[in-house]
């Protein structure tokens, strides 16, 4: 149950019900999934552990907030992380994720078209699963899961911000290009696309916070005054 309950908790997150600052209610959660406080509390330490939550002594624990330089950080790593994912899925994935691959990247643009944000945050969570699980690197994969999983409640916002009008076509883009690259078995290309594409995606997250910054209700980076 807590492992069940750790990913229930995570996906109010994920899908910006809970956003960077937010407090996580031990009653309210309780109730919300028919559990006592006890398997709550497990989650949320757990959840404490993978980064995505803070703990904190005595008071109710927080969807984590980064300052702009641990989220410039955070995204660095990220960069890097997936990168050597893509570039490992270029010479190491099998035939049924290939064809996975093509329906993926099909499917998306049928979702950018439809500019359907919700289906396109499923879709960039399956697309980077997918190169993650490609890679055939299990550790690799634990740490660019635990990487992505930190970043999530704010790359999330991206897509789930009431308001916000989200650009669903240039992600489709490059993960376009980044899936012809792995599917031609270009490694280094589909290692550089990808860095590229996680960099873009940390100028859109400024962009955003810029053109947010007056809603009382934007996720909110940790002295972020702008």
């Amino acid at each position: 149950m807590p492992h069940t309950l750790r990913q229930k908790i995570a996906d109010l997150v994920l899908r910006g019900e809970l956003k960077p600052g937010d407090r996580l209610d031990e009653h309210s959660l309780a109730e919300q999934f028919g559990v006592s406080r006890t398997p709550v509390r497990e989650a949320i330490r757990q959840l404490g552990a993978s980064g995505l939550v803070e703990i904190r002594p005595r008071r109710s624990a927080v969807v984590r907030s980064f300052d702009q330089a641990e989220l410039n950080e955070a995204f660095e790593a990220m960069g890097e992380i997936e990168a050597i994912c893509a570039s490992r899925a270029a010479v190491r994935m099998n035939d049924a994720e290939r064809l996975r691959l093509r329906a993926l990247i099909a499917t998306s643009e049928d979702i950018s078209a439809r500019t359907d944000r919700s289906a396109a945050l499923e879709m960039d969570f399956e697309f980077h699963g997918l190169l993650h699980d490609a890679s055939r690197n299990w550790m690799l994969k634990a740490v660019a899961e635990e990487t992505r999983l930190k970043i999530t409640p704010y790359s999330a916002a991206l897509y789930t911000m009431e308001g916000y009008n989200a650009d669903l076509d240039r992600p489709h883009r490059q993960h376009a290009a980044i899936a012809a690259a792995v599917l031609a078995g270009e490694a280094e290309r589909a290692g550089m696309l990808m860095r590229e594409h996680i960099a873009q995606a940390l100028i859109s997250l400024q962009k955003f916070f810029e053109d947010t910054a007056a809603q009382s209700d934007a996720p909110k980076v940790k002295g972020n005054t702008r």
